[in-house]
């Protein structure tokens, strides 16, 4: 873990644990916290309060989705983000030759068709299957997801899976203004929390911009994420100053970058009192490519927890 030399005020304050509006994507879930994960997570809370650790899932099948959803009851996160957009590309093995002449596999990614995919169906078995509580997303291409180019159809996605009583949802905040306010309504009238993302493919801003940038959005969703790419460790340093500032700020956020250094923000997530932190999970074999991609799986991101949690005794 790449540790930062920080001067910490004394009086910094204690950050509150987000509580789970619901639990389960129908109302259960919280029992299946793993013994280990359970224990170790406690370790870490004795010494400081934790964010609500948030396992992402990429399945490009409903069958995949329901597996690793297994894998993540497993390993104790407290919720899972369903990718549902992820649904709509098709993973292919690509076989070519190169200019020595050996083979050489790589795996691409095909759209499928909207029709394709039968909503409905996919909602009802993520429903019955999957027993923790659940971020339904359904990302727009625009902003790094799989829908395909129709935002109509993408919103009427959005719009089954609050009816269908998921747990929290994430509404972008670049939605268009007038569709946008009805899925809030409708959210609300449903009791579903609203995570309220955006994410910057190209660049990262200054700290200042970070923090002007949430605060104008503070009132978008009940947790306000937003994701930067991250091209130098200058970046990084911009998000992680960006969430230093917002320590005592009363909104509740999720910062974090893809791209070098992105992790940063995740790992010194109590430190900097973001109240979510999203982590993949862990593979068979070490997936040395994380740290490039800014991400961190979950039982790694315990680890770094524990370890700042024992610097502060």
């Amino acid at each position: 873990m790449l540790n930062i030399a920080i001067q910490k005020p004394s009086n910094l304050p204690v950050f509150p644990t987000i509580p789970l509006i619901k639990k389960g994507y129908a109302g259960q879930g919280s029992k299946y916290l793993s013994d280990s994960m359970v224990k170790q997570r406690a370790l870490v809370a004795a010494t400081m309060a934790l964010p609500l650790v948030c396992i992402v899932l990429g399945g490009n099948t409903v069958q995949e989705v329901l597996k690793q959803a297994e894998q993540a009851t497993a390993e104790g996160g407290e919720l899972i983000e369903v990718r549902f957009d992820k649904l709509y590309v098709q993973p292919v093995n690509v076989t070519v030759q190169n200019i020595d002449g050996v083979d050489e596999t790589s795996t691409e990614y095909v759209a499928r068709e909207i029709s394709e995919v039968n909503i409905d169906e996919a909602i009802k078995q993520l429903k019955k299957g999957i027993d923790k509580p659940v971020l339904f997303t359904c990302r727009s291409k625009k902003e790094g997801g799989g829908f395909p180019d129709d935002e109509e159809a993408r919103i009427g996605v959005l719009e089954q899976a609050i009816v269908s009583g998921v747990s929290w949802i994430d509404i972008e905040i670049g939605i268009e203004p007038k569709a946008r306010a009805s899925l809030l309504e409708a959210a609300k009238a449903s009791g579903v929390t609203v995570v309220a993302s955006y994410h910057d493919l190209e660049s990262t801003p200054s700290s200042d911009d970070i923090v002007e940038q949430l605060e104008a959005n503070s009132d978008a969703g009940d947790i306000i994420k937003l994701c930067y790419h991250t091209r130098h460790h200058d970046d990084a340093l911009s998000i992680f100053e960006a969430g230093w500032k917002l320590r005592n700020s009363d909104n509740s956020y999720s910062l974090m970058g893809q791209g070098i250094g992105g992790d940063w923000p995740r790992i010194h997530a109590p430190l900097l009192g973001q109240s979510m932190v999203f982590s993949t999970l862990p593979t068979e074999k070490p997936d040395f490519t994380l740290t490039d991609k800014g991400l961190i799986n979950v039982r790694d991101l315990m680890i770094a927890w524990e370890m700042l949690g024992d610097s502060e005794e």
